[in-house]
């Protein structure tokens, strides 16, 4: 299963104490509250506990949906630095053939034929400028070099098919490569959106559900679950305070975040 952020995995911990103080103390909270507000006469079917899980259900649901997200999140980015790896490899062969082709032109020819070609100046090392690079070698090798004359001219013209096949599939294998990056990124930022939409949601339920449910237990004279369960400054933020347990051990830390077709992670 893929990990969840620490930021998301925080407000786990938040969720959870006000999800299972409702859980534990529905049955007592609700005869309170039946007894304060409806003097034991509650219209049926509707129970005061009933109310309470279906109130802190909200902030359940939001909190289900955001970690959804992240997980999903965190399979993007998963499969994003597969094909981000296989795409630095790739650009490594391709420059690798691009070197030995200018080495051997310049050797049979010199350096004023492999200029012709496109092969003098600095290799690149980004993918899009590398495989126009390359691609414009292929374009110029197809022109021939019959205004070059060989250094060996014994020896005949040096043929290029081989390598020219060689660049040819390396540049394939990057173009291919490099546009399943982009849209495998593009999926990660989409599902990046969902999950801050989704946080907000949840920053915007959970004041007014963690707030509702504390004077709830006010008005049943239950101060200490009240007090476990108030909207302090660092739980509306989505941090947990010391007695907000964060479960689980697949959390990871920091977030990852998308830029351009980069994943960085925010401490």
């Amino acid at each position: 299963m893929a990990k969840i952020t620490k930021m998301v995995a925080n407000r786990r911990g938040v969720t959870n104490t006000v999800v299972s103080s409702a859980s534990v103390n529905k049955a007592e909270l609700g005869a309170r509250l039946e007894r304060i507000i409806f003097k034991d006469q509650v219209p049926d079917p509707l129970t005061m506990a009933d109310l309470v899980v279906a109130l802190t259900g909200v902030l359940q649901e939001d909190y289900d949906t955001m970690e959804a997200f992240d997980r999903e999140v965190a399979s993007e980015v998963s499969q994003d630095g597969v094909l981000r790896d296989r795409r630095d490899a790739q650009i490594e062969e391709v420059r690798q053939h691009v070197l030995a082709f200018r080495s051997a032109v310049d050797a049979d020819y010199g350096m004023r034929a492999a200029a012709h070609l496109g092969l003098d100046g600095v290799t690149a090392y980004n993918a899009n400028e590398l495989i126009t690079q390359g691609r414009n070698v292929l374009r110029q090798l197809e022109g021939g070099l019959l205004d070059f004359e060989p250094r060996f001219a014994a020896l005949g013209r040096p043929d290029y098919q081989k390598r020219a096949e060689g660049l040819s599939a390396s540049l394939s294998k990057l173009e291919e490569t490099s546009g399943a990056l982009v849209e495998e990124t593009r999926e990660t930022q989409d599902a990046q959106n969902m999950r801050n939409k989704a946080e907000e949601v949840w920053a915007t339920h959970y004041a007014p559900v963690a707030a509702i449910l504390e004077n709830l237990y006010r008005l049943a004279e239950m101060p200490a679950h009240a007090d476990r369960v108030r909207p302090t400054s660092r739980r509306r933020a989505g941090l947990p305070e010391e007695e907000d347990v964060v479960q689980g051990d697949e959390v990871v830390e920091g977030d990852e975040v998308v830029e351009g077709d980069e994943v960085v992670v925010e401490e």
